[in-house]
């Protein structure tokens, strides 16, 4: 029996140091802790998320952050408006939030302060909020991505047993999009034997391409501190098979570089052969200087692709780093390029100056259209 707890939250808004180049958000707030899913991935029973005693009792205690609406709004006035991203260690929309409705409330805010928003859920009860989802993606920018990382009716009890069915995700992202509200399946993660089959990469990429605006490719599964131990547990009770498999697999926490990069690009090639976008593209709203906005979301763009072709987060990490600069100036980066002074800035080289210099010339360059071949 799932038991909630009303607790006040402190504060709410977590900001990034670094913008993220998958969901393209600045910020993050979860309005629960804890997730009655009780999906046997997530790696939010971890050490560095968790807050319950017991990492069992995560599906089993909820806590409500009731004042979160109230905490938020002092908040957002004090912070430039970006991307928020709801929600990173716990789902949004979980059937706490039938009752609660915490997350109607956040939005509410949200969207007082035109905030752009980026909705990461198993459930369907996101339709609830079509009216604000709506109003926030028409004034500033909003999209959703449904969680679908298989069909098979075997394999769902024991990796997701208490979330929505596939098919009403999949139904849900279709309503959105017809609803205008830009919807995407994030494919994540791509359990290692149990989903990384072909079969079941294909099925997903192809059904995501009848009705989503883009699918995410989660192929570096972690497995560490108590996320380990339970999906251990899963496997030595249901998969006795696998568990040397996985043992060889996850000398770290994450596994071997060759194994993504060749998971990534089979699932890339079915992305290519089905027609549907392997990235989101990037936010688009009105802020001071938005050309550098621009020039930097091109950037994290390249970062996203250097990641995904090559399993490392840290192969990008100089193109986080130029975005990040470029977003702090307070000139546009169309004078800084006119007046030849683009290697001034922070982070900026001579390669990524060209990058930009052939963005700002042209709306493309060639070096992201050479990562986005991922060959």
């Amino acid at each position: 029996m799932v038991r909630f707890i009303e607790i006040e939250a402190k504060s709410v808004l977590t900001k990034h140091k670094f913008r993220d180049d998958w969901f393209w958000d600045r910020y993050a707030i979860n309005p629960y802790r804890g997730c009655q899913f009780a999906c046997n991935y997530c790696d939010a029973i971890t050490e560095k998320y968790l807050v319950h005693k017991d990492y069992r009792d995560f599906s089993r205690i909820i806590y409500v952050k009731e004042n979160a609406p109230d905490v938020l709004e002092r908040e957002v006035r004090r912070v430039k408006p970006d991307v928020v991203a709801m929600s990173g260690v716990t789902d949004p929309y979980q059937p706490a939030e039938r009752k609660y409705e915490v997350t109607r409330k956040i939005l509410e805010v949200l969207a007082k302060y035109r905030f752009p928003v980026h909705i990461i859920t198993k459930s369907d009860l996101v339709l609830r909020d079509i009216d604000l989802l709506r109003e926030i993606a028409k004034q500033t920018w909003c999209t959703v991505s449904l969680t679908i990382i298989t069909f098979n009716q075997k394999l769902l009890p024991h990796l997701e047993p208490f979330a929505p069915s596939p098919e009403k995700r999949w139904e849900t992202v279709k309503k959105l999009n017809e609803e205008g509200i830009r919807a995407g399946v994030d494919f994540t993660p791509i359990v290692p034997y149990l989903l990384d089959d072909p079969n079941n990469v294909e099925e997903v990429i192809t059904r995501a391409s009848e009705y989503a605006k883009y699918i995410l490719i989660g192929a570096g599964m972690t497995l560490r501190s108590h996320q380990r131990i339970r999906f251990l547990e899963l496997l030595k009770e249901n998969f006795p098979e696998l568990v040397e498999r996985y043992d060889d697999l996850y000398k770290q926490m994450s596994p071997p570089k060759d194994y993504v990069m060749r998971l990534n690009r089979y699932a890339f090639e079915f992305c290519k052969k089905y027609g549907i976008k392997n990235y989101i593209p990037p936010p688009s709203f009105e802020r001071p200087l938005k050309e550098n906005f621009e020039v930097a979301n091109h950037l994290l763009l390249i970062a996203f692709f250097k990641e995904f072709k090559y399993a490392n987060p840290y192969s990008a990490w100089a193109y986080h780093k130029a975005s990040q600069n470029i977003e702090n100036l307070n000139e546009s980066i169309k004078e800084i390029c006119k007046r030849g002074e683009l290697r001034r800035i922070p982070g900026v080289g001579e390669s990524i100056a060209k990058v930009i210099e052939d963005f700002l010339v042209n709306a493309r360059s060639e070096r992201l259209e050479k990562e986005m071949s991922v060959t």
